[in-house]
């Protein structure tokens, strides 16, 4: 894993450099695209066979962590593709896949947690209608995944579910992605109508009558993955932003009105800096802790109890919390030139604020469903996870 995660390592300081420019384009960099690429970071979670690089969970998050360093945006898309991947190989046949990563190994899907949309069957496969929004990455990939609520089967409606693989050039890319932060995911609303989308490019998923749950979409321990995957660019988002502050000490930044000639020469300053460094490094001891006991139960294919899987969810809000109380005190000692456009920093601060509120890691679902799993009370209220 080492090796992918230097790979990651050496890009950062091009990410850090085109962090306005991909800002600006609303959408990643085609020359942060193309190194990534190179550096062969889009293959890893793509079994070996299949020309990948046949790894796991954490080299998943440490590798999208480590681009969030250099810049947000990046890291979270590598993140999505990662997923992209993942629900690709999990629920379309492995020849589909095989001739997919055939025509190229380094191919990038987008996909988005939403469901909607409507699958029809027609001769040769489905006719598909849907919007897809917060398709992050589509406007580079060649495939968006869909999840589509509603399926017809001769003319009648079905009790199922079904992922729909588009290629995303034969559909329309609504240009809405307007937010203060990761403007350079370019997560914006991949539209199709009446589009044609071949059968094997189609997974049914029927649902279940005794459980409701739909049938090969994965357990809800490996639907956790999902939280695992988008702490990973936001507690790497944290640390290159402390990085950022630590090169104002070293750069001399005045206190102003006060008796000290440099930031570095107050005490409470290195103060404030060592518990933003600590609530940063906190952060990175819960992430961990959810690799380590979801990456084995996915190699073992075993599905955690309800208990286990809400305590990984609070260790994953407890990981945002602990990187915005540092990225907090990180703004401080920035200070309000932080906040200037010309700024990094503020880049940083706002790609956090606004990646952190993703659904996967809803701090006051967590908390509520840990509590009903302690004492044994079912359903919870999170309908994925």
């Amino acid at each position: 894993m080492g090796d992918v995660v230097e790979r990651a390592r050496e890009l950062v300081p091009l990410l850090r450099a085109n962090g306005d420019k991909t800002e600006q384009a609303n959408q990643a960099l085609p020359e942060n695209l193309a190194a990534v690429r190179e550096a062969g970071l889009f293959r890893i979670p793509t079994p070996v066979e299949w020309g990948g690089l046949g790894l796991g969970l954490r080299a998943e998050v440490a590798v999208a962590a480590e681009l969030a360093r250099g810049c947000p945006s990046t890291g979270w898309l590598l993140m999505v593709n990662s997923a992209g991947r993942g629900l690709l190989q999990g629920m379309f046949a492995p020849d589909v896949v095989e001739a997919i990563y055939a025509e190229d190994p380094d191919v990038t899907i987008a996909n988005a947690g939403s469901a909607g949309g409507v699958a029809v069957r027609i001769d040769g496969g489905y006719s598909y209608t849907g919007s897809i929004p917060y398709a992050s990455g589509c406007t580079h990939s060649a495939y968006t995944l869909a999840l589509a609520n509603g399926v017809v089967e001769n003319g009648e409606p079905a009790m199922a579910l079904s992922s729909v693989l588009v290629r995303t050039e034969e559909a329309e890319i609504k240009y809405v992605w307007d937010v203060a932060g990761m403007r350079g995911t370019g997560s914006n609303t991949v539209v199709a109508t009446d589009l044609f989308v071949p059968e094997p490019h189609v997974a049914y998923h029927p649902i279940n009558p005794e459980t409701g749950a739909p049938e090969g979409m994965g357990t809800p321990t490996h639907t956790l993955t999902a939280t695992a995957n988008v702490l990973a660019p936001l507690v790497g988002t944290a640390q290159g932003a402390l990085e950022l502050v630590q090169e104002l000490f070293g750069k001399g930044k005045p206190v102003f009105y006060t008796v000290h000639g440099a930031i570095a020469d107050s005490h409470g300053a290195r103060t404030w800096l060592a518990e933003a460094a600590h609530h940063v490094d906190t952060a990175w001891q819960h992430l961990w802790r959810v690799v380590d006991v979801l990456e084995p139960a996915l190699e073992q294919h075993a599905d955690l109890p309800d208990a286990e899987r809400t305590r990984l969810r609070m260790h994953a809000a407890s990981a945002v919390r602990e990187a915005r109380a540092g990225l907090s005190k990180i703004m401080d000692l920035g200070g309000a030139g932080a906040f200037a456009s010309a700024n990094p920093l503020q880049r940083f601060f706002r790609d956090f604020e606004t990646g952190s509120r993703h659904w996967t890691v809803n701090p006051f679902i967590a908390l509520e469903d840990h509590g009903s799993a302690l004492l044994g009370r079912a359903p919870l209220s999170s309908i994925a996870l």
